[in-house]
């Protein structure tokens, strides 16, 4: 069958998706999800061979006509010789073998090399829609991936996309995520690189957390970049602290993970791979891996933190990267800022002046970052903390965070007080005098994502007293901002309703 192309106003994101008009579909003999093979039959280029795509189908007959396939903005961009009224050729394809093998892991088969490497070469082509990378995660999350089929995934993660070379030794630092407010690669890539280390800090923006690292950036400093302009930046100033999403790295990974966000779904299996890939693909050598361990996290045990510990730096082993775990608390806030504005204006002061605290932020900092002078021979072992939290207080680090925010277009000379915060704000008060004995993470987080976080970086919470604190009746324990007066409301209702993140001592346990 021949169709006209008419270019549709939409992205899909990374999936091969076209729309058939009803009556097209019918005749092909396809359904919604099933799979065809297009060719432009206008051109002779070798890049316009066949490709997969996946059919949606306009049943109103208002999207696309009898006779047209609707393309998608970003296929239109990345094919270059289609456009509107091309003539295209389409006939029925079927699933590609490695669907055999995604039903393989679902029955709790052990996949081969070669049949990882085709799931992801698949993934990456369209080939596969997204239920069946939805079906190859949940049969991951069920049955697992043994250290083989881990470091299979990983290497053919990384072969999916750019790979850069900053150099032999190349220094790293990762967090498996859930404390809120945790900032420290803010603190901790200025600090090594001030050391004269190597580390190209790529994040991701956060999703379910108030804040990621690149949000936080965002705020001093532009964070999106193309290949060239990075590896301009590290060149001149060997680190940087960007948004991987702008780069060409693991799309892979980019497509799986798309699919486990909605389905809450983030095994072990998959996770150690994503990490490792993201690492490989900008030349890491060598990582700190913090695991933050305790309620609210992915290991609410310090003996489910070793556990992974053990299995991830093996795996990290077999592909070529020297690695280190630091198991972390996780019972509360790392500093007193939760959210975009509010935590870069936190790490800068501290930048700025080591005095200025807070200690949690400090500590947790110069331990990891003392973890990679030690790696990298900088340090004598047992001695790394000491002169990360040197390099801090001598002002080096603050130094050479003015030059890489500069690097990254920013204004080097920004101070914290010029950080904007949310023009709505709520203070509130201890109802009576004790210590503090809890901080609830989850609360924190609801509340601040409520008050427009991340989205909104100049929203977020302010932890004024936390735990072991002593508190007088009437004193300010918590302070949320936010950029709307109505989503400051609703942050309050939420925080009136729970009792607040903040809990004093007594001998009762819980009103009911």
């Amino acid at each position: 069958m021949k169709l006209k192309v008419k270019e549709i106003n939409f992205e899909t994101g990374n999936t091969k998706n076209i729309v058939l008009n009803v009556n097209d579909a019918q005749e092909l003999g396809q359904k919604a999800g099933e799979r065809i093979f297009i060719k432009n039959v206008q051109s002779k280029s070798i890049q316009d061979k066949f490709w997969t795509a996946i059919i949606q189908i306009d049943y109103s007959n208002t999207m696309v006509k009898p006779g047209e396939i609707g393309i998608f903005l970003d296929i239109i961009r990345e094919k270059k010789n289609l456009k509107n009224d091309v003539l295209v050729s389409v006939k029925p394809a079927d699933p590609p073998e490695s669907f055999k093998f995604i039903q393989k892991k679902i029955k709790g088969n052990k996949l081969k090399s070669e049949e990882i490497n085709a799931i992801v070469s698949d993934a990456v082509s369209g080939s596969l829609s997204r239920i069946d990378l939805a079906a190859f995660i949940t049969g991951v999350s069920i049955n697992g991936m043994d250290n083989e089929e881990m470091t299979a995934l990983t290497l053919a993660e990384t072969k999916s996309g750019e790979i850069f070379y900053f150099g032999m030794d190349v220094y790293d630092k990762h967090s498996t995520g859930g404390v809120p407010g945790n900032k420290v690669s803010l603190i901790i890539v200025p600090i090594v690189a001030a050391a004269g280390l190597t580390i190209p800090k790529s994040s991701t923006r956060a999703i379910t957390s108030p804040s990621g690292t690149a949000d936080s950036m965002e705020v001093l400093a532009p964070v999106a970049f193309n290949p060239t302009e990075l590896n301009d930046i590290v060149s001149k100033e060997n680190a940087c602290i960007i948004w991987g999403g702008a780069l060409e790295i693991a799309p892979a990974d980019n497509i799986l993970i798309e699919i486990e966000r909605p389905l809450h779904m983030d095994p072990i299996g998959l996770m150690i791979p994503s990490i490792l890939t993201k690492k490989l693909s900008l030349g890491v050598k060598k990582l700190v891996l913090d695991i933050p361990v305790g309620e609210g996290t992915k290991f609410p045990t310090p003996d489910n933190g070793k556990q992974f510990a053990y299995i991830f730096k093996e795996i990290a082993a077999n592909v070529g990267i020297e690695s280190e775990c630091a198991l972390t608390l996780a019972h509360q806030p790392i500093g007193h800022a939760v959210g975009p504005a509010i935590e870069a204006r936190e790490a800068l002061n501290l930048l700025k002046d080591y005095s200025a605290g807070p200690n949690s932020l400090i500590e947790k900092s110069t331990d990891l970052a003392g973890i990679i002078l030690e790696m990298s021979g900088k340090a004598q072992k047992g001695m790394g903390q000491s002169l990360a939290k040197d390099i801090l207080r001598s002002g080096k680090a603050y130094d050479k965070m003015k030059k890489i925010i500069e690097a990254q277009g920013g204004n080097p000379e920004i101070n914290p007080d010029d950080i904007e915060l949310g023009p709505h704000m709520k203070e509130f008060f201890a109802a009576k005098e004790g210590y503090i004995v809890e901080v609830n993470n989850a609360i924190i987080n609801h509340i601040a994502k409520t008050a427009g976080c991340p989205s909104s970086k100049s929203s977020g919470v302010e932890i004024i007293k936390k735990q072991g604190a002593k508190v007088k009746e009437g004193e300010i324990v918590f302070r949320i901002y936010s950029h709307s007066q109505s989503k400051l409301r609703k942050a309050e209702k939420i925080y009136n309703a729970t009792g607040g993140p903040i809990r004093l001592g007594g001998m009762m346990i819980e009103r009911i």
